[in-house]
């Protein structure tokens, strides 16, 4: 009960382990096993009646203790881990929708979360409509009589707008659903959906809650109820999107450090937003931690009044996107420190292009001087260059 009252330092320091009773072993072991025995056959009828362990696609020690651990830090009744966030997402909605059911689902979310819902999901007959849910009366207009889920990212990617969770918690006083919120860029401690009225929260467990770049997993949090429709039979028979028991344990390490780490991003971020915001050949900047952003009163509410550990943002606009596009390449090119890769929430910070020349900038762990430095000698090179 103590652990469970205590700060977040305290919790993501403890977590849910508890000293092995013979070895006394602080660290979590690594459960690396794809099958368990029993005693006897009535003992193996009793495992699978009541949630014992079985077989690894279903539970594992290792992937229970960080289910437990992630649902501890963020306030959740019970998590379920998986081998991806798209592992999540999936076997999520895979869990509550039925042929003829209906989503409402935020723009401009995560390219591979948007294939899924047209490409399957829409194929298999479950209606969807997108919306700019930054507004949350577009999602009140939209809502019907067999809405089941209302899915949104805040921030949103790589936009970086924020969406208030809060007003659209509320509109199921109007019409009841499952609301779902992928707070992958906003984690522990910056942003906590289910206080603000979500039922489910996802997180790509990538990111910033390992902040290692060497495991990928994912997970959904959230009541127990939600959770055991996903943990039996949607994870381990729609999907198999099953966790890695040493995937698993890399993501515990991650989440001793999370909060420190989680600061500095957010630092950097702020930091390389408030230059670019300031040079000459950037035309727009998107960090919801800046005063100039449209959705800065709500990040310091909503967020905790951390912005988040990504930014975007556009060179000032020559004869055609085409030649922004061309500029672009060259300054992302020109770069040192700062490593041209997707992902984010790791010690490196990296780059990536998007549509009609949006750069993205996913923050690392380093000194903001250098990393501003890089940036700007990349800019200064690039103006050199194009004269």
């Amino acid at each position: 009960m103590f652990i469970k009252e205590a700060n977040l330092e305290t919790r993501l320091a403890h977590g849910c382990h508890k000293p092995d009773s013979e070895t006394r072993s602080l660290a979590s072991p690594i459960y690396q096993t794809a099958t368990y025995g029993a005693t006897s056959q009535e003992h193996f009828e009793d495992l699978c009646y009541n949630w014992g362990h079985v077989y690894a696609r279903e539970s594992n020690p290792t992937t229970d203790e960080l289910a437990a651990t992630l649902a501890l830090i963020e306030g959740c009744e019970a998590g379920l881990v998986t081998s991806s966030g798209m592992g999540a997402v999936t076997s999520m909605f895979f869990s509550q929708l039925k042929s003829g059911d209906h989503i409402i689902c935020a723009n401009g979310i995560f390219s591979h979360t948007t294939l899924f819902l047209k490409e399957c999901l829409m194929n298999f007959g479950v209606e969807v409509t997108f919306v700019d849910a930054t507004d949350y009366k577009n999602v009140e207009k939209n809502l019907k009589h067999n809405t089941k889920i209302v899915y949104v990212e805040s921030p949103l990617n790589p936009s970086l707008r924020v969406v208030d969770i809060e007003k659209i918690s509320k509109l199921k006083e109007i019409k009841d659903f499952i609301f779902v919120v992928d707070s992958t860029f906003a984690p522990t401690p910056i942003q906590y959906p289910t206080k603000l009225g979500a039922d489910l929260v996802i997180q790509s467990l990538t990111k910033f809650m390992n902040g290692h770049g060497d495991a990928i997993g994912g997970a959904v949090l959230g009541s127990r109820e939600l959770i055991n429709k996903i943990k039996w039979p949607s994870m381990p028979c729609f999907t198999g999107a099953c966790l890695t028991p040493m995937n698993a344990w890399l993501i515990l390490r991650g989440l001793r450090t999370l909060d420190m780490r989680v600061e500095r991003h957010c630092k950097n971020a702020l930091a390389i937003a408030e230059f670019l915001e300031n040079n000459p050949l950037i035309e727009t900047v998107n960090y919801p931690g800046i005063k100039s952003s449209p959705d800065y009163e709500l990040c310091q509410k909503q967020m905790n009044g951390l912005g988040g550990g990504v930014l975007s943002f556009t060179l000032k606009k020559l004869t055609s996107d085409e030649d922004r596009v061309v500029k672009t390449k060259k300054i992302m090119n020109n770069l040192k420190l700062i490593t041209i890769a997707t992902s984010l929430g790791e010690g490196h910070t990296l780059i990536s292009l998007y549509d009609n020349g949006l750069v993205r900038i996913a923050a690392g762990l380093e000194n903001s001087e250098d990393l501003i430095e890089d940036l700007k000698n990349a800019l200064d090179k690039t103006s050199e260059e194009v004269k």
